[in-house]
């Protein structure tokens, strides 16, 4: 794959204000993601003490390339960061109060440097005089009792200074109520996973579709979102098989001519 067609796992870090950060998710490529863009602790000051530039993390689900990049924070300083993320999401990663699992225990990751707080769906959490809001939407697999697995799954409203920012890098249908939670916000991130629903049996021979996988083909999004209202639609989270990647593809050209837009990494969103 060309330089220019990469991407590390997707992941939002949004400015609170004073050059410290609120992080959407935390994949397999935080630490280089974090360490790239300066977003380290501070350096020493006058009392020994290395501030923290991250003063929260919000989590969409229990997918690996959203959550395993929490192990960064059990070694160094404790700062004591707050988590948070659907009830079922920091049971399953942090185990039950007393009985912590694997990541709770990790390196006494709960203990000392993380702090899981539940987040319930549609209440905001204000971080710096930013607020952020999930809402429960369609990803997972849905179990014989109703439950999801490993968890549910949120998108997050990001709300501050008269602007609004929704993101959903995994986003299994467009639902009714998804579309009047995105009418007329400034921008919005979403599931760019795969382009087609038969995807990878065309690439792969792999038999399974990307509704199948909790994932919105593009080119139907592309459609849906035509007279949405959004002010800037930018498409995240991209399989490696999505053809959008290649700009001399036609895939990429109706992006670009519906003036929607492809992430990359370090890209920057002014609101």
């Amino acid at each position: 794959m060309e330089p220019g067609q990469r991407r590390t796992r997707s992941s939002l870090a949004v400015e609170v204000g004073d050059g410290k950060y609120a992080l959407i998710d935390a994949g397999h490529d935080l630490k280089a993601q974090l360490e790239h863009h300066g977003l380290t602790p501070r350096p020493l000051n006058a009392e020994g003490f290395r501030e923290s530039r991250v003063e929260a993390v919000f989590l969409t689900h229990g997918h690996a390339d959203h959550t395993v990049g929490l192990a960064e924070f059990c070694t160094g300083k404790s700062f004591g960061i707050p988590v948070y993320g659907p009830p079922d999401l920091l049971e399953f990663l942090f185990g039950p109060p007393g009985r912590p699992n694997y990541f709770g225990a990790l390196g006494r990751l709960a203990r000392d440097y993380v702090k899981p707080l539940e987040l319930e769906a549609g209440v905001p959490v204000d971080v710096g005089g930013v607020k952020f809001m999930g809402f429960e939407a369609p990803h997972t697999q849905t179990l014989e009792d109703g439950s999801k697995y490993p968890s549910s799954t949120y998108v997050y409203k990001v709300s501050g200074g008269g602007s609004e920012l929704v993101y959903a890098p995994d986003l299994g249908r467009l639902d009714p109520w998804f579309m009047e939670l995105i009418e007329d916000v400034d921008v919005l991130l979403l599931d760019a996973t795969f382009w087609w629903d038969d995807e990878l049996r065309r690439v792969s021979n792999i038999p399974v579709t990307s509704k199948q996988l909790g994932h919105v083909p593009m080119e139907e999004a592309l459609v849906a979102l035509s007279d949405s209202g959004v002010g800037r639609v930018v498409f995240t989270h991209l399989n490696h098989t999505n053809p959008v990647l290649d700009p001399a593809n036609p895939q990429r050209k109706a992006v670009e001519e519906a003036g929607m837009e492809i992430a990359f990494d370090g890209m920057r969103l002014r609101l």
